[in-house]
């Protein structure tokens, strides 16, 4: 395993940009760039990225605009993700991704504009190779497996602009290390697996941080990255795939506060004719010493008013260990997808002290997945 010697998080950013760009460069060798046949590509269509068939190369990403007007804050609009994605076929069975993000590039009011500026994350880097259908191993930077909701993290692929708490707040939502995942089928159902181990500590690709509030339209201080974590989940579907049950446990050492934590995640997602729901759970104890556990989840239901038209309905509850506090939240929310890859989102949150953790408000959003 590769060890980043430790630096400060300036040095950090031009450090991943180098070791991203030799991986593209090994991945493209051999590439006959003087033969216009081979950079040809398939049929554009948006949302399913820029696909070079006879270099086994995808070029997509994401795009979005948010607006913040909630409690005590300015009203905030900027550019919360510019990510570009990057897959490359390595052979048959191997293959690299890498999703490179400028948070925060552009930002217009709040309290914070002065003292934010874009930061250009890793947020994933990793390669996989498909053994069989049943056991698949990946070894850089990935998304933690934990929950339904940090797995289709992109905005224009969840249903709210704001981030769930029990969805954040209590784990790292990045993991750096070794995982085997797969599908084995039992009983006529399938079920999906997650095993994996970090080794953040050692092997850190990127200068990012995962704050843990930062999808409620707050600034508050708190980070979760792992200093070291293993866990796994699995994922059983039922009924055609219309219903689905997951389960989630995590071991983990945090690098601030040098902390280690134990959780539990549940949750579940069912598809009917004229609603759907879904929902988390987590529970988390360890800490400090006298530490209360961290708990709480979310249900939320999708409605159909028209075509391509939703009504979102969230409520939530969520305990947080640091500050101690108890919080009940409830989102209103309109989705529109006019087209496929582009979203429309509209929300109204309130709820019983939570002003620090999730402020009451609107929020809405512009999203593309191209």
């Amino acid at each position: 395993m590769m060890k980043i010697p430790d630096m400060p998080p300036a040095r950090r950013a031009p450090l991943a940009a180098a070791l991203l760009a030799g991986c593209m460069l090994v991945a493209t060798a051999g590439a006959h760039a003087a033969d216009t046949d081979a950079w040809s590509t398939a049929p554009y269509s948006l949302g399913q990225g820029l696909y070079f068939p006879a270099q086994g190369l995808r070029l997509g990403g994401y795009a979005n605009l948010q607006y913040y007007d909630v409690a005590n804050e300015p009203p905030t609009l900027n550019t919360r993700d510019i990510s570009l994605f990057v897959t490359k076929d390595l052979g048959s069975r191997a293959q690299l991704f890498t999703e490179l993000d400028a948070g925060d590039a552009v930002q217009l009011g709040g309290s914070h504009s002065n003292r934010k500026h874009g930061e250009l994350d890793v947020e994933r880097l990793y390669v996989d190779y498909r053994a069989n259908p049943w056991l698949n191993l990946r070894l850089g930077k990935f998304l933690t497996p934990v929950g339904q909701w940090n797995q289709v993290h992109a905005d224009p692929l969840t249903w709210t602009v704001s981030r769930p708490l029990a969805t954040s707040s209590a784990f790292a939502r990045h993991a750096a290390g070794a995982m085997a995942f797969g599908t084995v089928t039992t009983h006529g159902h399938d079920l999906d697996y997650w095993l994996f181990a970090d080794d953040s500590r050692d092997f850190d690709v990127g200068p990012d941080q995962d704050r843990a509030y930062a999808a409620s339209g707050t600034d508050l201080p708190n980070r979760n990255n792992f200093r070291h974590a293993f866990g796994g989940r699995v994922l059983w579907h039922a009924r055609g795939d219309r219903f689905t049950l997951g389960m989630s446990v995590l071991g983990y050492r945090l690098d601030a506060p040098r902390q280690s934590y134990r959780l539990v995640g549940l949750d579940f997602g069912w598809s009917g004719r004229y609603f759907s729901l879904d929902g988390e759970g987590i529970y988390r104890e360890g800490g400090s010493p006298g530490q209360p556990a961290e708990t709480g989840g979310f249900v939320e239901a999708e409605v159909p008013l028209a075509q391509r038209l939703y009504l979102v309905g969230r409520l939530e509850r969520y305990r947080t260990s640091a500050p101690a506090q108890t919080v009940t939240l409830r989102t209103l929310a309109l989705n529109f997808r006019p087209v496929p890859g582009l979203v429309f989102k509209l929300e109204h949150r309130d709820g019983n002290r939570s002003t620090e953790l999730a402020p009451a408000g609107w929020l809405a959003s512009f999203a593309v997945l191209f």
